[in-house]
């Protein structure tokens, strides 16, 4: 048998989510974000009976609920004399029993016999995404781009670069997966338009647009998105600081060093580590301009697709397709009418299945002329002629070995200097550097070049360089 993997429940107890898996999961989960709350207002943990009567407040307002969903733990718990007077206080006392027992809290007496329920390390984590999920995850865009500026920006970056880098881009993956997150809810938001629409009158519409999409998205993050100017703001100067640490050998060195020694890692795994996290921060800031364009894309999908569905029921005939039924029903209901038409768009006296366009059918046009064309025989003597002038004036290979030989390549090796005394033999030069090296041995010549060859000057003032070209044998 293989080992198998130790995994999370490695450190969390096997019953740790237990209570979010139970029949009264909704009440356990808004008694956990009420024991975070309270927790981050106290300096050293929550006595337990101001705990008890904090979660006995709650069940006041939801104790018919609670009682009446059906609850799968097992209550090896007797009510003490603190509980048995009142119910409240009783679920209250039953329910800090379980969160200890499935490893949310811990129970601690202190010297003076006070009891304390205190958070559980491997716990902070759920609670705090627990108690954000519950608070409707509102994500402030404008705080992680500050947070990026602040962090690399700053003096303490020359100095402290290993902390700061490492923050810096935790809160660069945080922008774009905020990024990512709203992308996705417009999407879900759309799906449901279009699921749910269909059956709805113009106030259901109405009401999805104003109360769920408005509410969550564009109230919300699209528009700080959408109103903050610190992602152009600072994003050039978060690049451009990013390129600099990228070629300070010093300050990678340096911060390598440090980050090796709190990290525990050689120094050159810890310098590829902060250069992988620095270009990694300055790809992400690079590719936000799409995922921004996709946005706004699909809000402006939703806001039209909403808009075209209240309009279909309040004036049907407003829409394209609406007018396409209207034009249709008259072509149906006016006998002759289709006669009128001037380019005669509608042909059959009647509307059937095979009426409809389909776009995969290729119609053959055909064209007719009342009068052939005439042809301009002279104008096309005229272009046949110039065409063929400006072939016979090409530089073809054959009409540059020959000026070659004309020159004396036949007995001698050709020095560019000499071939480049005047403009069109410092140009039929090029075209025979040309011809030498992607023709071979199909062309006459080939150059040769000497390994310190350097530049000469022309009589004509050009500059080149000091090669020949040899007639092959």
């Amino acid at each position: 048998m293989g080992i198998r993997p130790a995994g999370i429940f490695s450190t969390l107890p096997q019953t740790f989510f237990s209570p979010l898996a139970s029949p009264n999961r909704t009440h356990y989960a808004a008694l956990l974000v009420l024991y975070y709350r309270l927790f981050q207002e106290s300096p050293h943990g929550i006595e337990r009976k101001t705990l008890i009567g904090r979660f006995a407040e709650y069940f006041d307002a939801h104790r018919e609920q609670f009682e009446a969903e059906e609850q799968s733990e097992d209550d090896d718990f007797a009510p003490d004399e603190e509980t048995a007077a009142d119910t409240s206080r009783y679920l209250a006392a039953r329910c800090v029993r379980i969160f200890v027992g499935a490893g949310w809290m811990g129970e601690e007496t202190l010297p003076d016999y006070t009891r304390v329920i205190n958070m559980t390390s491997h716990a902070r984590p759920f609670l705090e995404s627990i108690a954000r999920i519950d608070e409707g995850l509102s994500v402030e865009y404008e705080s992680h781009v500050v947070s990026v500026y602040s962090l690399l920006c700053g003096d303490a970056a020359r100095e402290n670069g290993h902390y700061l880098v490492l923050n810096a881009h935790a809160q660069t993956i945080a922008l774009i997966d905020s990024l990512k997150v709203l992308s996705q809810s417009i999407r879900e938001h759309y799906e449901r338009l279009m699921e749910e629409s269909e059956g709805l009158d113009v106030a259901g519409i109405l009401s999805l647009h104003y109360d769920a999409y408005a509410l969550d998205v564009l109230d919300g993050a699209y528009k700080r998105l959408k109103t903050s100017d610190n992602l152009s703001r600072y994003r050039p100067r978060i690049l451009a600081q990013v390129r600099d640490f990228l070629l300070d050998k010093a300050w990678l060195d340096e911060s390598a060093l440090k980050y090796s020694r709190t990290a525990s890692i050689p120094i050159a795994a810890a310098r590829d580590k902060l250069t992988a996290m620095l270009e990694e921060i300055r790809d992400v800031l690079k590719a936000v301009d799409p995922l921004l364009e996709e946005i706004d894309r699909r809000n402006m999908l939703y806001a039209k697709s909403s808009v075209e569905r209240v309009k279909t029921l309040l004036e049907p005939e407003s829409t394209i397709s609406g007018k396409i039924l209207r034009a249709s029903r008259a072509l149906m209901e006016t006998p002759g009418l289709y006669a009128r038409f001037p380019h005669h768009l509608y042909r059959v006296s009647a509307l059937t299945p095979e009426s409809r366009y389909r776009r995969w059918l290729k119609e053959t046009i055909s064209l007719e002329y009342l009068e052939p064309p005439r042809a301009d025989t002279a104008e096309f003597e005229r272009i046949e002629a110039e065409f063929a002038l400006q072939i016979g004036r090409q530089l073809n290979p054959d009409k540059i070995s020959r000026w070659l030989d004309e020159r004396g390549g036949e007995s001698r090796p050709l020095r560019a200097k000499d071939l480049a005394d005047t403009q069109e033999g410092f140009v039929r030069l090029l075209y025979a550097v040309l011809f030498a090296d992607s023709q071979g041995d199909s062309f006459a010549y080939h150059v040769e070049e000497k390994a310190d060859m350097g530049d000469v000057e022309t009589e004509s003032g050009w500059t080149i360089p000091d090669m020949t070209l040899r007639r092959n044998a």
